[in-house]
């Protein structure tokens, strides 16, 4: 078809002019990568100083050089160009992302046309991808207040089992050591009763700091209950579980606050339990939870472990 057939002469002109000045970055290169025609924003963006006409590697070498045009990232300018040369022309359409050094994001499409001319458009998304990313980072802070315990910040019950339940089959198909711990905060009715609400608040703050300071990286601890906690060690046999339970079992845990005249120690019993192979999620809660009704059932202030 023949498009000067299809337009008449003022809408021919219409049209090259509201694409000459328009949004859109426009270049056509003829078969020897030479720019035969630029818009105002392609201009702009990418020959504001660079003389017509300008083969396409000769564009991006002056472009780099005055710190212009598009973002090379760390690799050196002739590697880009080469690998630019390697995609271009290669197909007969293609799309990509283009960053400018100034922070704008382009959205490029180059056309091969029949006779070997090469038509590019491009569209600037930046603002589409600040509001990408700014959608982004609010699902992912959504994300973690979903999974976070507000008064804590630990994780909360829903994402502490869910993590057990990850820990655990991961232990089943590999076959490598689980241990768990429950622990509850030793009479925490008496410190709301004898010192007010904000004070069993401190103390569940005072606890899970604590465990944060001793645990190690891979390990998680969950806020699972009112004082209620569960301590997930993965890749960790019973033994070494243990040792670190016992050395957070003998670290002081003491309240105060002058303003707010809260001055109290609290303790904490535990039950703990390694995870054996015909164990699923609710059989292993339930050993260490019958180990934890021991542990307090005994005087509180203790540790007992499951027998399996």
């Amino acid at each position: 078809m023949n498009i000067t057939s299809s337009l008449d002469e003022t809408a021919a002109l219409r049209l090259l002019e509201s694409l000459h000045d328009g949004g859109l970055f426009i270049a056509l290169y003829d078969q020897d990568d030479v720019i035969r025609y630029a818009n105002v924003a392609f201009r702009n963006a990418f020959m504001r100083e660079q003389p017509d006409p300008i083969d396409f590697a000769t564009l991006l070498r002056s472009n780099h050089s005055a710190g212009t045009g598009a973002s090379v990232g760390a690799i050196d300018i002739e590697t880009y160009i080469r690998r630019a040369l390697t995609r271009r022309r290669s197909r007969p359409y293609c799309a990509f992302q283009l960053d400018l050094i100034d922070g704008r994001r382009l959205w490029l499409t180059e056309t091969l046309l029949p006779d070997g001319w090469l038509l590019c458009v491009a569209t600037d998304i930046t603002v589409l991808k600040q509001s990408e990313a700014a959608l982004r980072n609010a699902r992912d802070v959504a994300l973690k207040a979903s999974q976070t315990d507000y008064l804590t910040k630990l994780p909360n019950r829903r994402y502490g089992f869910q993590f057990l339940k990850r820990a655990l089959d991961n232990a089943h198909v590999y076959r490598e050591p689980l241990t768990i711990a429950l622990l509850d905060l030793d009479h925490f009715r008496r410190i709301n009763e004898q010192h007010g609400h904000e004070a069993g608040d401190a103390a569940l703050r005072k606890f899970a700091d604590m465990c944060r300071a001793e645990l190690r990286a891979g390990d998680t601890v969950a806020r699972v209950g009112g004082e209620e906690f569960v301590i997930i060690w993965p890749h960790t046999p019973l033994e070494f579980a243990l040792e670190i339970l016992r050395r957070l079992h003998r670290a002081p845990l003491h309240v105060r606050h002058d303003a707010r005249q809260l001055d109290f120690s609290f303790t904490f019993s535990a039950g703990i339990a390694q995870a054996l192979p015909e164990d699923t999620l609710r059989s292993l809660l339930v050993r260490a939870d019958k180990s934890l009704y021991a542990a307090k059932a005994s005087g509180r202030h203790a540790i007992e472990v499951s027998a399996g």
